[in-house]
């Protein structure tokens, strides 16, 4: 015999009730850490000083341009265009995408393959030369060639870096 139809909807509602009460507790804290969240600046993104901020912060990613990148140390080039694909010790990863480790990568024997990739790309890598100039470019560059396990030591110059541009990418 089966139950009347107005026994199963009451069961079918009294059983979820403790599920809609956690689903409404968890979406309001939820929305509670959101508002909390975008009130107070977080160690990502230290507040903006005349002083430059502390000593520990990272270094803004971009200018008020975004399409410039400020930084001209290799180092802090690395961690603002790098870094989050290749991860911060050089190793890569695999996933949604396959990024290349650059810890002992044989590739980078050629300081002018690596500059050229940050150039103009490669496979999946977006290009930086509109982003960056010839000087951070060999900065990077440099930078990577020297770190994650890497250790060449002819390092790639300026003027090097203007010459791989292709044409209709050359700086003004």
């Amino acid at each position: 015999m089966r139950p009347p139809a107005t026994n199963l909807i009451r069961y079918r509602i009294s059983s979820s009730i403790p599920f809609l009460a956690l689903l409404l507790a968890l979406t309001g804290a939820s929305l509670s850490f959101m508002a909390n969240a975008q009130e107070t600046p977080s160690a990502a993104q230290p507040a903006d000083s005349e002083e430059g901020g502390s000593a520990d912060a990272r270094p803004p990613r971009f200018s008020g341009d975004p399409d410039e990148l400020t930084q001209t140390d290799g180092e802090a080039l690395y961690q603002t265009t790098c870094q989050a694909c290749h991860m911060e010790d050089g190793s890569g990863a695999s996933g949604a995408g396959a990024y290349p480790p650059l810890r002992d990568n044989p590739k980078l024997l050629s300081r002018h393959f690596l500059a050229g990739v940050i150039l103009t790309g490669y496979h999946g890598m977006p290009r930086f030369d509109q982003m960056m100039s010839d000087e951070q470019v060999a900065a990077v560059t440099n930078y990577i060639r020297s770190h994650f396990g890497n250790e060449y030591s002819d390092e790639i110059t300026a003027e090097e870096v203007a010459r791989l541009r292709p044409p209709e990418l050359k700086e003004d």
